[in-house]
């Protein structure tokens, strides 16, 4: 049985935080509604909290959000993520991108969850820009698909009641793979300087066709 969905994120300009926040509070309200235990949630920056005050179980959903930084993860994110131990927690894996090519960065975040230690049972890339509706002035709160996320955690959470409605291990249903697009090895764009690495992401996204469409996996 669930009894914690515990949100962490690495999220710079703020719209990933969001993501992930509404994403966990959004699946732990629905598991709430029929557990008779109650389900707490809880949500973490990666980056400033010590993986040691993070604990993972088979009695916790984990969602984990990053940026897609030309189609890949930020390498100080992936670098926080290997210090947590997943201890066989089931997990979420989600990335934001501005409304084009998201690349790699999903398929990378859910191969790294599962090396951690967590079991990937959904993932889904959602779209969040900063792009103001009219003009191409930046803006500052960020454009959410709320309407894509909404979906993606009515499914999510009612796989995961499909998975953990059993309290004898042995007897529950065991998931099948999460099939996400993507390949190995991954490009190290998030090597370079800041500067450079905006440089590359503003080349990225003029060749990039222009998506404003999330999608997920289940």
């Amino acid at each position: 049985m669930i009894r914690k969905v515990i949100g962490i994120y690495y999220s710079p300009a703020g719209g990933t935080e969001i993501m992930t926040e509404t994403l966990a509070r959004k699946i732990g309200k629905i598991l709430d509604d029929c557990s008779p235990l109650g389900v707490n949630v809880e949500c973490f920056d990666m980056l400033k909290t010590q993986s040691d005050n993070i604990v993972f179980d088979d009695e916790t959903v984990a969602v984990i959000g990053m940026p897609a930084y030309v189609g890949k993860i930020p390498l100080p994110a992936a670098a926080a993520l290997r210090r947590i131990a997943g201890n066989g927690a089931m997990t979420l894996t989600a990335v934001s991108y501005g409304g084009r090519k998201y690349g790699n960065a999903l398929f990378e975040l859910k191969r790294l969850s599962e090396e951690c230690g967590f079991k990937a049972i959904g993932a889904g890339a959602f779209m969040v820009s900063y792009m103001a509706r009219r003009g191409s002035s930046r803006s500052a709160v960020p454009s959410i698909d709320g309407e894509a996320i909404m979906d993606f955690s009515k499914a999510a959470s009612e796989k995961i009641k499909r998975l953990a409605g059993c309290e004898i291990e042995e007897l529950r249903i065991k998931p099948m793979p999460v099939e996400v697009n993507g390949r190995m090895p991954v490009h190290k764009i998030s090597r370079i300087s800041p500067k450079a690495a905006a440089i590359a992401q503003g080349v990225f996204n003029r060749m990039s066709v222009l998506r404003r469409k999330s999608e997920w996996f289940l």
